[in-house]
C-alpha cells in the first residue's frame, strides 16, 4: 500500500499549487499514476469540498454558447471546456477556457468565422495582453480532426490532468473517442483518469487514416492560416501554431 499512499499524498500536493483541495471522486479521476487503481484505494482520502457553485454557472454559460453558436457551425465537431471550470474549482472573476475540435483542413476558417461571429454579437471573449474577467470565453486551443494528438512538448502532467478533467459539450463523428485514443501519453501520468474517460463510452473506432481532402478547401485554409499567422506575430511572437493546431497559452 505504501506506493498507492505516496501517490495520494503526491496527487494532493500538486493540487494544492493551484489551491485546490480534492474530492474522493476527483482525487480518483487526478491520481498521479502510470498504474490503474481502483476506487476503493482512495475511499476516503479525499476532502469534503464545499462546491460554491461558480463552475456549474459557468458550465451553463458555456453550453448555452454552444447551442446558440458553436453547435451551427457544421466544421466544429467537438468542443469541451477546460482550465479552472472544468476541474471545479472555478473564482467567479475567472474566464472559461474552451478547446476547440474543427474538420481536417478547416480550421483556419472557422476561426476566422467564429471571431467575426464573437464580435459582431459582442460575445465576450478574452483579449491579448487583456486580464481575465468574469465568464469571458477564451479560446486558447484549436485542433482539427487530423492533428488530435498533443504536441510531445506539451505532454507533462498538467496538459494530462486538463485533459483528464475536460467537460465535453459537442462531440460529433465520435471525435472525442478518437481524441482520447490519440493521448495514450496521458497514461503515463494518469493512468487511472484515462482509463475511467475510455470506460466511459466503449464505442471508440478504429482511427480514420489520414485524408488530404479537397485541395480548393486546403488552399483556402493555408490563405485564412498565413492571414491570421501574420496578424498574431505583431502580438506574440512565441506563438506555437500550425495548419493542424493552435496553443495561445504559453504553460499549455
Amino acid at each position: 500500500m505504501g506506493g498507492i499512499k505516496n501517490e495520494i499524498r503526491r496527487t494532493k500536493a500538486y493540487a494544492r499549487k493551484f489551491g485546490q483541495n480534492l474530492t474522493d471522486d476527483q482525487l480518483f479521476l487526478r491520481l498521479i499514476s502510470d498504474k490503474i487503481r481502483n476506487f476503493e484505494m482512495i475511499k476516503g482520502e479525499g476532502e469534503k469540498v464545499k462546491q460554491d457553485g461558480n463552475w456549474e454557472r459557468k458550465m451553463e454559460v458555456a453550453k448555452e454558447f454552444v447551442r446558440e453558436h458553436l453547435s451551427k457551425i457544421r466544421g466544429v465537431i467537438m468542443v469541451g471546456v477546460t482550465g479552472s471550470t472544468a476541474t471545479e474549482m472555478a473564482l467567479e472573476n475567472e474566464d472559461i477556457d474552451l478547446l476547440i475540435v474543427t474538420k481536417r483542413n478547416e480550421l483556419w476558417w472557422w476561426r476566422f468565422y467564429l471571431r467575426l461571429c464573437v464580435l459582431i454579437n459582442k460575445i465576450p471573449h478574452r483579449k491579448f495582453g487583456v486580464k481575465e474577467r468574469a465568464n469571458e470565453f477564451c479560446f486558447n486551443l484549436w485542433l482539427d480532426e487530423n492533428n488530435l494528438t498533443i504536441p510531445k512538448k506539451k505532454q507533462n502532467l498538467k496538459n494530462a490532468t486538463d485533459l483528464i478533467m475536460m467537460k465535453v459539450i459537442l462531440n460529433r463523428d465520435n471525435c472525442y473517442q478518437r481524441f482520447l485514443k490519440k493521448n495514450i501519453w496521458v497514461t503515463k501520468y494518469l493512468a487511472t483518469g484515462y482509463n475511467q474517460r475510455l470506460e466511459k463510452d466503449k464505442t471508440i473506432k478504429e482511427e480514420n487514416v489520414f485524408e488530404k481532402g479537397n485541395s480548393i478547401k486546403m488552399l483556402v485554409n493555408i490563405f485564412f492560416y498565413i492571414v491570421q499567422y501574420l496578424y498574431m506575430r505583431t502580438k506574440n511572437k512565441k506563438l506555437m501554431v500550425n495548419l493542424g493546431q493552435a496553443f495561445f497559452h504559453e504553460d499549455n
